[in-house]
């Protein structure tokens, strides 16, 4: 196995080195921008596997592949997804077999050829329910109906606002980040932080009066 996953990893490095810019041929200039929305509608649709020649039986289960052997091959994918804009992007913290089988599971995937927009790996396909999908209880659509299932309409206090705030931004992190969550954390949404005055915490910017709520923007 380990003789097989050299050459994958040559064949996915390839792929990767071999990318050829669909829009190279086609001088372009910042007048030829165009919003999301046009693009996606007009952006031309190619299947993932025949345009980076990595299929998904190429791929062995992660219960085949070593710690290190499943650590470099996803590395290496996720490069060339990256490369081929069609970035493999999670918001929590998930453990490498379960991106790996996510990606392998799914790389059999029509994707848009984009030109000037950000370009996303679909995890699962439409309409799947949460947490059914390869990446079970690490599923990223039940993450974000948690999230938004928290921001209700409710008249509070601006007090009651940023706490609530906090609370949110807090799981979030936390979620995102596993352990090292706290070097992300949101002081300037803890009133513990704030200055003397009753400022929120300014992660040592100058102070600006006209900047002092930019938390809530």
């Amino acid at each position: 196995m380990q003789r097989y996953v050299q050459q994958l990893l040559m064949d996915i490095a390839d792929a990767t080195q071999n990318y050829q810019e669909p829009f190279a041929e086609k001088k372009v200039s910042l007048h030829d921008w165009v919003p999301a929305e046009e693009e996606e509608a007009t952006a031309h649709v190619r299947n993932l596997c025949e345009w980076t020649g990595i299929t998904p039986d190429m791929l062995p289960p992660a219960s085949m592949l070593g710690e290190d052997e499943l650590h470099q091959l996803l590395e290496s994918i996720k490069k060339m997804l990256e490369t081929y804009n069609c970035h493999f992007v999670l918001q929590t913290e998930v453990p490498e077999q379960f991106q790996y089988e996510t990606i392998r599971q799914n790389l059999n995937q029509e994707v848009k050829v984009r030109q000037w927009h950000m370009g996303f790996f679909e995890m699962c396909k439409s309409g799947t329910p949460s947490k059914t999908c390869v990446l079970g209880e690490y599923c990223q659509c039940a993450f974000y109906e948690e999230l938004f299932s928290e921001r209700i309409v409710e008249q509070l206090t601006p007090e009651e606002e940023r706490s609530r705030a906090l609370e949110i931004e807090v799981r979030h992190i936390r979620k995102k980040y596993g352990d090292d969550w706290m070097k992300y954390y949101p002081y300037h949404l803890d009133k513990n932080y704030d200055d003397e005055s009753g400022k929120p915490y300014n992660y040592g910017f100058e102070d600006d009066d006209e900047n002092t709520d930019w938390w809530r923007k």
